[in-house]
C-alpha cells in the first residue's frame, strides 16, 4: 500500500530543497583577489562572463579582480600575499627559478599569442625576409621579446642578421609611419587594428616555429597543498566563463562594457574582432594532456637568453589535476 504524503508535508519538503540548492549568499561567499596583467580588455571577457553569469558565486566565491605588472604580480603569489592570477607560461618558470612556488594549473592559451607583423608591401613573408631588417618590440622583456628571440633561434637567424628597437607599444604608429621594417605583436590585437584602416598585411606566428607556454592560470603551492577545493571551484568557474564567451561571443562583449572603460567610444569592430581572435587562441576545452614539451621549449630559450641562469624541475611548474 502506498504512503500518502500530506500536502504541506509535500510542499515544505519541496521548499527546503529549493532553498538548499540556492547559491551561497555574499556574506558566505569566500572572498579571492583574481590578478590580471595589462589593463581592463576585450581579451579578459571570460572573466567578466563568469562574475555576471555568476558563475563565481555559483562556486562559492567572490571574485574581485586587479591588474598590475606580471612581474610585481607573480611576486604576490609566489610570496603567498595573493592567492591567484593569470601569467605567462615564462614568469611561472622564473618566478621558479627564483625560488618563487608559483604553479600554473590551467594552460589557458592553447598557442603562444606573439607574432611578427609588416606592411605587404615590405614582402616579409618567411623568418629568411627579416635579414637587414629593423624589427620593433615593446622592448627587451616579456612575452614579446622571448616569443622572437624563440621564434628568430628556431628558424637560424642570428642576433646580425636584424636590428632590434625598442618601440614601447606604438607598434602600429611604427609600421605605418616606416619607422620600423616588422613589430613583434599581440595576434589579437595589432593585426586586427591595422586590417581595420585598411593596411594589407603579412603575419608570421611564433608558434608555427616553435611551441611555447602561453597565459595560464596560476597559484602558489601553499594554496594547492592548504585549499585545494578553492583551486578547483575557482578554475571550474573560469572554464564555463571562458565557453560561455566562445560559444557567445557577442553577448560576451555586451558584457564587457561594464568592466572595460570607454569600449562604447572604442572601434567596435576591431574590437569585437579582437575578441575572436583572441578566442581562436584559447584551449577552450581542456583535456589533462601532457604539456611537458612546451614547457621544455620555454625553459631552453630561457636558459639560452640568460634570463634563468639554471634549470628547474617542470613538474612542479604545472599541475593539470584540477581540471574537471
Amino acid at each position: 500500500m502506498k504512503r500518502i504524503i500530506p500536502v504541506f508535508i509535500l510542499a515544505a519538503l519541496l521548499l527546503s530543497a529549493c532553498a538548499g540548492s540556492k547559491p551561497p549568499q555574499n556574506s558566505e561567499l569566500r572572498e579571492i583577489t583574481l590578478n590580471l596583467t595589462y589593463i581592463p580588455n576585450v581579451q579578459f571577457a571570460p572573466f567578466y562572463a563568469a562574475i555576471e553569469n555568476g558563475y563565481f558565486k555559483d562556486a562559492g566565491l567572490n571574485v574581485r579582480l586587479n591588474y598590475g605588472n606580471e612581474a610585481d604580480l607573480i611576486a604576490l603569489v609566489g610570496s603567498g600575499n595573493q592567492q591567484f592570477m593569470i601569467a605567462s607560461g615564462e614568469q611561472v618558470l622564473m618566478g621558479r627559478a627564483q625560488g618563487l612556488p608559483v604553479v600554473t594549473v590551467y594552460n589557458w592559451y592553447k598557442e603562444f599569442p606573439v607574432g611578427i607583423v609588416s606592411l605587404a608591401e615590405k614582402n616579409i613573408k618567411t623568418p629568411a625576409d627579416l635579414k637587414g631588417k629593423t624589427i620593433g618590440l615593446p622592448g627587451l622583456y616579456g612575452a614579446s621579446y622571448i616569443g622572437f628571440e624563440a621564434f628568430a633561434q628556431t628558424e637560424g637567424l642570428k642576433d646580425s642578421d636584424y636590428s632590434l628597437q625598442s618601440i614601447g607599444y606604438t607598434q602600429v604608429e611604427s609600421l605605418v609611419s616606416g619607422i620600423v621594417d616588422a613589430a613583434v605583436i599581440y595576434l589579437p590585437n595589432e593585426p586586427s587594428q591595422l586590417r581595420a584602416k585598411g593596411y594589407a598585411i603579412n603575419t608570421m606566428r611564433v608558434a608555427d616555429s616553435v611551441d611555447l607556454i602561453g597565459n595560464g592560470l596560476v597559484t602558489n603551492e601553499k594554496t594547492i597543498n592548504e585549499e585545494p577545493e578553492v583551486v578547483r571551484s575557482l578554475l571550474g568557474a573560469l572554464l564555463k566563463g571562458i565557453q560561455f564567451t566562445a560559444e557567445n561571443p557577442d553577448k560576451a562583449y555586451e558584457i564587457c562594457a561594464k568592466y572595460v572603460d570607454n569600449l562604447a567610444n572604442a572601434d567596435q569592430a576591431v574590437q569585437k574582432q579582437v575578441l575572436a581572435e583572441s578566442i581562436k587562441l584559447w584551449d577552450v576545452y581542456p583535456t589533462k594532456e601532457d604539456h611537458t614539451p612546451r614547457w621544455e621549449n620555454m625553459q631552453t630559450i630561457l636558459l639560452k637568453l640568460g634570463l634563468m641562469s639554471r634549470p628547474v624541475d617542470l613538474k612542479g611548474a604545472y599541475d593539470g589535476s584540477f581540471l574537471p
